[in-house]
């Protein structure tokens, strides 16, 4: 990867964390102490990271899901680390105050059914956080007539890691709101996005070539943007 590109893309997720990070800080303020704060399909990272003590007062009471226990045991963001799947979340009844997915709901084969576990280990009140591919996004729409095989290749080329099978079953505003209203939640933010870019990071000048072509969609319109960032409250 280019150096400039390298710079590039530290920034951007700098204020692309920022930004999440704003929004979960209100979501926390308005639930008040103790918060019960689940991350589900954290791996090795997840939310909490970064940004000094912004959401340091999440930590203490803060769960980390996810079916791969190799990631899930290197993840130093949360204090308590689970084995399981969105689907059979290992949880009680009405336990969690916020229920945070990043970069999940595009690999849901069956996403009524991951909304059902939601809906049942958020407290009256809660939030559930989604940060999802827009379906509706150009880069999305090649990345759906692509096999799987090529994005592999083209993360590889990135020195990432193979990518898991998606399905983007839930994955446009519409289609979010409908599951919301079928479980019990209310929505309570719906927006787009931009950085599709990104995705062509491992070339310099197709990175610049698509970043510019985000700029100029982005004066048009947010709806095509890449990330679908939503909010729902239980009600």
């Amino acid at each position: 990867m280019h150096e400039s590109t390298r710079n590039d893309l530290t920034q951007i997720w700098g204020q692309v964390l920022d930004y999440e990070h704003g929004i979960i800080e209100n979501l926390y303020k308005s639930m008040g102490d103790p918060c019960t704060f689940v991350e589900v399909g954290c791996g090795a990272l997840g939310l909490l990271r970064g940004n000094g003590a912004r959401l340091a007062g999440l930590y203490a009471n803060s769960v980390g899901v996810d079916t791969d226990l190799e990631s899930l045991s290197a993840n130093k963001q949360v204090r308590n680390r689970v084995g399981g799947s969105c689907y059979s979340l290992p949880l009680k009844d009405n336990s969690a105050d916020i229920v945070v997915c990043r970069w999940l709901f595009e690999h849901l084969e069956n996403p009524e059914d991951a909304m059902r576990e939601f809906a049942r280990v958020l407290k009256k009140g809660g939030f559930l956080y989604i940060k999802t591919p827009n379906l509706l996004n150009y880069a999305m729409v090649i990345s759906r007539l692509t096999p799987t095989a090529f994005h592999n290749l083209i993360r590889s080329a990135g020195g990432e890691h193979d990518n898991i099978p998606t399905f983007y079953r839930a994955n446009t505003k519409r289609r979010l709101s409908r599951l919301a209203e079928r479980h019990g939640f209310v929505v309570t933010r719906m927006e787009c996005y931009p950085y599709s870019f990104m995705y062509y990071s491992f070339n310099r000048q197709l990175f610049r070539m698509m970043k510019g072509i985000s700029q100029l969609v982005r004066k048009i319109t947010n709806n095509v943007q890449l990330k679908l960032i939503c909010v729902m409250q239980k009600a």
